[in-house]
């Protein structure tokens, strides 16, 4: 039998398909022809199938908190046949345990060496679930994680499972998610109140045999569950009654006694803590800061979602600490902890606070919360938590969510010099959030900066109507840029020349440019170099004009600030107005070495800024930016900037 000639690209083809072929084969032969879940229960798996799969509620995955539960399903799949019966053929709880219920913590007062015991019930366990509340409008810390399993519900829908419920569902089980908090703890004496008391210890017990987990106990399937900072947390798949105990360590190095809430429930975490960084410092002044949350979503403002967030009163708390408090030392994860003991807290559902004015933004284009923090100390260092008091809507206990959520800190430094003040929430420069050269003398400073530069760009509008923008493709001046983007771009690096970001003369970082070195201090005193023993005030570096005098003729001349340095825009604002806007209007950025250094900054990652942004919280946290500016150095002529600035106003 003769086969056909095959050509070189056939005979290449008909031994991929044949490798291809057999693969599958040994694929199909080796493999479990059950398919093994996405988490595969190890070898050491106990033969009920309850080996504990631990997460850990810092919860950095995100996973928890996104779990979803076909509660009417599970029913229907598992109905045993001890519901709503106390298992006593098992082993009774001894007298000393106390029964924990759905979403109730349990709260108790714990003194060094003594242990609590405690019991979540097979009878709860598998009893019905706790009614929902309204929470968030969506899930602000939705993060793509790499480990997901998608599966068929009996409906069709796609439904997500997170890795602890990725076992063998046999025995039935269901998955408990257990949360700890100390509330208060002991006072320590003088000599180690910088390390804070001990933490708390919790223990699980799984098995009958050990109905009194704790410290000692020769059990080697008892479980540690680890408190840091005065939170544990752990989610764990159970078919029956769990075991709990609370052991408070001996020291002699404080005196009282720990106050703690333990929490079980079948619902979703009652109380978590997230080391995800989801809280931002924008700029302070001597006694204020203003910080702001993440994006609280990606959809656009279109989107009920969007709207709901915008509309919606802001959820989320915050506790600030000063530095040199250490009464939360050890409780700062912990959300009634912050509650019972941060010296500043803002936004309770249980309290009205004074120190902290709240409210949503979209100057980034997603909505963010933004916190104004009230009564601070100068040149102070402060810890902000950001939290969200039970689940944004109640609070408390039998509410799922009910203990609350706290983020990861921030840290940041108020001001010293005076002459600093925090401006935001403007109505033309909406991306202006930070502090700006300011004089205690002067209301409404907000209103003069702002009116200035909407006045200033009244002026460049009429420019750019001499502009033919609605026209054929062929016409415009640009098929990659509009006129809109040309708008925009000038109305931010307005915003940012004429509206300079304040720093402290006192300041030594050599990235900040000093500003209005010959005009006097607040207090009347003339600086010179002698006096002040600072080589910036010397007769030479007043002879220069970008350090005698502010870029804004206004600040000089209206609100008077004194000395003060600036944190220079960053060169991306000017480098995208030219490249913006058509090139009849001769917009040019200084060159390397002829007054662009001392005009605008560069942005470099790290903890500290180095160029401002405005609107642009990425350099907060010294990470890239989300688009990518190429640097474009163009020098078209003379500056048609003074179109709307005075010649020689800016540099």
């Amino acid at each position: 039998m003769h086969f056909p000639k095959l050509t070189p690209l056939q005979s290449r083809f008909a031994a991929s398909l044949a490798a291809s072929l057999v693969l599958v084969v040994l694929y199909f032969t080796l493999s479990n022809p059950h398919f093994a879940y996405a988490a595969d229960v190890d070898s050491i798996t106990h033969s009920d199938h309850n080996h504990p799969r631990l997460l850990d509620l810092h919860d950095q995955s995100g996973l928890a908190d996104d779990l979803e539960w076909d509660h009417e399903q599970e029913a229907d799949r598992y109905e045993p046949d001890f519901v709503g019966l106390d298992r006593s053929v098992t082993g009774r709880a001894s007298d000393s345990t106390q029964a924990l219920g759905n979403n109730d913590p349990g709260k108790d007062n714990i003194s060094g060496g003594q242990v609590h015991y405690w019991t979540f019930p097979n009878s709860t366990l598998w009893g019905s679930f706790s009614a929902p509340t309204p929470g968030l409008p969506s899930d602000p810390e939705k993060r793509d994680v790499e480990e997901t399993l998608i599966f068929e519900t009996g409906s069709g829908q796609n439904a997500t499972l997170d890795l602890a419920k990725r076992q063998d569902l046999s025995p039935p089980s269901r998955l408990l998610s257990i949360s700890f908090n100390t509330c208060d703890q002991p006072q320590m004496h003088a000599s180690d109140q910088d390390s804070g008391a001990p933490q708390l210890e919790l223990y699980l017990s799984l098995s009958s045999r050990n109905q009194q987990p704790g410290p000692g106990v020769d059990d080697p399937s008892q479980i540690t569950i680890a408190v840091d900072g005065g939170f544990g947390g752990l989610q764990i798949n159970v078919s029956s009654d769990v075991w709990f105990g609370v052991a408070a360590p001996t020291s002699s190095s404080y005196d009282g006694t720990y106050n703690y809430e333990l929490t079980a429930s079948i619902d979703r975490p009652y109380a978590a803590y997230d080391d995800f960084e989801s809280l931002f410092f924008l700029d302070s002044d001597n006694f204020s800061a203003l910080l702001v949350s993440n994006d609280t979503t990606d959809a656009n403002s279109s989107d009920p979602v969007y709207q709901e967030w915008m509309s919606n009163p802001p959820p989320f708390s915050i506790f600030v600490q000063n530095q040199n408090d250490p009464s939360l030392q050890g409780l700062q994860k912990s959300y009634c902890g912050l509650q019972n003991h941060a010296q500043i807290q803002g936004n309770l559902l249980s309290q009205n606070t004074s120190g902290v004015d709240v409210d949503m933004t979209a100057s980034e284009g997603q909505p963010r919360q933004q916190f104004y923090v009230k009564n601070l100390n100068a040149s102070s260092t402060y810890y902000a938590y950001m939290a969200l008091d039970g689940n944004s809507t109640a609070a408390g206990g039998d509410i799922i969510g009910g203990g609350g959520k706290v983020w990861k800190n921030v840290t940041f430094t108020t001001k010293s010099d005076g002459n600093c003040q925090v401006i935001y929430n403007l109505p033309f420069c909406n991306s202006v959030a930070y502090a700006v050269p300011s004089n205690p003398n002067v209301t409404n400073l907000s209103t003069t900066y702002d009116s200035n530069a909407a006045n200033l760009y009244t002026n460049f509008s009429y420019s750019l109507q001499q502009i033919a923008c609605n026209t054929t493709s062929t016409a415009q001046y640009s098929l990659a840029r509009t006129c809109t983007d040309c708008a925009n771009a000038y109305k931010l690096w307005l915003c940012a020349v004429t509206i300079p970001r304040c720093a402290d003369f006192s300041s030594p970082y050599n990235h900040l440019q000093p500003r209005a070195i010959a005009y006097p201090f607040q207090n009347g005193t003339i600086p010179t170099a002698d006096l002040t023993g600072d080589l910036s005030f010397s007769d030479q570096n007043k002879s220069n004009l970008y350090m005698n005098t502010s870029r804004n003729p206004l600040i000089d001349t209206v609100i008077h600030p004194g000395p003060y340095k600036e944190l220079l825009p960053c060169k991306d604002i000017c480098y995208d107005l030219v490249r913006s806007c058509p090139a009849s209007l001769g917009f040019a950025c200084p060159l390397e070495g002829k007054g662009l250094n001392y005009s605008y900054g560069d942005s470099h990652p790290g903890p500290e800024l180095t160029c401002n942004y405005p609107g642009e919280t990425w350099l907060m946290s010294g990470a890239a930016r989300k688009v990518s500016v190429g640097w474009v150095v163009m020098l078209m002529g003379v500056l048609s900037l003074f179109i709307a600035l005075a010649p020689g106003a800016l540099i």
